[in-house]
């Protein structure tokens, strides 16, 4: 159960990452295919169009991280006994 545990956690975090990054890459893409130039690179987060793509998978990571903690964590309790 430990090696799953750590799967879950590591799955979990390179989902987070990946959609970190893909968030970054995006506004940037945008920012570059503007009209008016890029005076400057913000990240916007009132973009709820984009959003709605980017937090089901965020969420999916943080929850798969929390369950392999939860797993190594249930399965260090269970040994001690």
């Amino acid at each position: 159960m430990r090696r799953f545990g750590m799967v879950l956690t590591i799955i979990g975090v390179l989902i987070c990452i990946a959609t970190a990054l893909l968030w970054i890459w995006l506004n940037a893409f945008a920012c570059g295919m503007s009209p008016n130039g890029c005076s400057g690179f913000t990240l916007h987060w009132e973009d709820t169009e984009a959003l709605a793509y980017f937090i089901p998978p965020f969420i999916l990571g943080c929850l798969l991280t929390i369950a392999g903690i939860l797993t190594i964590a249930g399965k260090r309790r269970s040994e001690r006994r």
